[in-house]
């Protein structure tokens, strides 16, 4: 299946798992009506590349940090002449300026009913990774794709770049062999750390509505902004952050589409700053043709492992290192 068609099912069908934009596919002279919701800093990495294609009128942008929807203002005025409206409420953007692509780009917490939303007010989306805070979110989305029929792409920026797609065309070749486990890690260095006390909330952040549907509890600078993830009320940890993405090269190169059981074991031996996600975690993915897992640590990142972040498929003919920054590598079996 060409790709132009996948993308055309999955509007009806569900949830479409790139980063490729599905711009090209929306062919026709005037600009699509775009709208950015999150404009912190990934948000704006979305941006450039929407604005780069040229398909698209920028209308609006939403956050609900006005420092940050002026800082992105100050760049989006070198990159094109169009005049976004700011909004503080999404609610509001979407009644008033009908985009037509909405780029949601909010902790994840918020992805589900901001993406359900602007599917209903008859928007295609891109959502950033992972698309929820929970399965049943993720659940409601993929029904509201096919309700609505809208396009809904999800911000795994993996499956287009090169050195992934030539590392999963390596492996769906057959050139390592019968693969029987795969090792998906990240492991970064740090200490315990040290408690961030709460404090007021800066007059430029609307706080109440920053936590939306997940507990309002008092603003920590900790958390916002970029701090969230490791926060569980508003996302899932190092596995639902990075993970994501090496989970995903496994569900890439294999042609089963879920494990038959699912285990983990997490803790926070080391942590001891104010965040509450694992600082160690280890999961095990059975599927019927091979084991994947999932580890992770938030200490003792040094230079005594080859890798510190990647997925390692074991196969019958060597080992196969998938890799972030440097690319990857394969060891043969035969040294020869």
């Amino acid at each position: 299946m060409q790709r132009r068609q996948f993308l055309k099912l999955t509007g009806t069908t569900g949830l479409a798992y790139s980063a490729l934009p599905f711009l090209p596919i929306l062919t026709r002279t005037a600009p699509y009506r775009l709208a950015l919701i999150g404009s912190g800093w990934w948000g704006m990495n979305i941006l450039r590349c929407a604005l780069e294609h040229g398909g698209c009128k920028l209308v609006a942008i939403c956050d609900v940090d006005t420092r940050q929807i002026s800082s992105a203002l100050t760049e989006i005025n070198k990159l094109t002449s169009d005049k976004p409206k700011t909004y503080g409420d999404y609610r509001e953007l979407l009644h008033k300026e009908k985009p037509e692509i909405v780029i949601v780009a909010t902790p994840d917490h918020w992805h589900p009913l901001i993406a359900i939303a602007a599917m209903k007010q008859g928007a295609h989306i891109y959502v950033e990774k992972p698309i929820s805070h929970t399965i049943n979110e993720g659940k409601a989305m993929v029904k509201a794709a096919r309700q609505y029929g809208r396009i809904a792409q999800v911000g795994t920026h993996r499956r287009v770049s090169p050195h992934n797609r030539s590392g999963i065309q390596f492996l769906k070749s057959g050139k390592a062999g019968k693969i029987g486990m795969v090792r998906a890690f990240v492991h970064y260095g740090g200490g315990p750390g040290k408690k961030t006390p709460d404090a007021e909330a800066p007059k430029e952040l609307n706080w109440d509505m920053w936590c939306g549907p997940a507990p309002l509890r008092s603003y920590n600078p900790a958390i916002h902004p970029k701090g969230f993830r490791n926060f569980l009320d508003y996302a899932n940890g190092m596995l639902g952050d990075w993970g994501i993405h090496w989970m995903d090269q496994i569900l890439w190169w294999t042609e089963e589409k879920y494990p038959r059981k699912i285990f983990s074991t997490a803790a926070r031996h080391i942590k001891q700053d104010s965040t509450d996600a694992p600082d160690t975690q280890v999961v095990n993915f059975e599927f019927e043709s091979f084991t994947a897992t999932w580890e992770h640590r938030q200490y003792a990142g040094n230079e005594a492992e080859k890798s510190n972040i990647g997925c390692y498929f074991y196969g019958t003919e060597g080992t196969f290192h998938m890799g972030w920054l440097d690319g990857w590598t394969f060891y043969p079996s035969n040294k020869n």
